[in-house]
């Protein structure tokens, strides 16, 4: 809690004192006159920075995306394919009777 009131405290002297005039203008004025050159740059440089990085991402992603999914598209090409020598039907007749019992297999299930 000391802390707390303690940084308060330098933070209400810290804006009082940089509220002070000196020839029509507060201290923060003239300090701001001084180092706004610099923040100006800085704040460039940041904002390519960012841009930059941005960027970076952006193609980043794109190269991710793009190497997800296949080039090819998958497709059976033999002759011994089921859908080509069965067309649905399937590969053994059933009889009658085990007809029956599967039927009273999946009933009982």
């Amino acid at each position: 809690m000391k802390t707390a009131l303690r940084i308060f405290g330098i933070f209400i002297a810290t804006l009082l004192f940089l509220s002070i005039e000196i020839g029509d203008k507060p201290i923060f004025g003239h300090i701001y006159k001084l180092i706004s050159p610099a923040t100006r740059d800085a704040q460039k440089l940041a904002e390519s920075f960012f841009d930059s990085s941005v960027d970076q991402t952006n193609n980043y992603s794109k190269k991710l995306f793009e190497n997800s999914s296949p080039r090819l598209r998958d497709s059976v090409k033999s002759k011994m394919s089921s859908i080509k020598n069965h067309q649905g039907r399937p590969q053994e007749d059933l009889t009658v009777q085990d007809k029956n019992e599967l039927d009273a297999l999946i009933k009982s299930n």
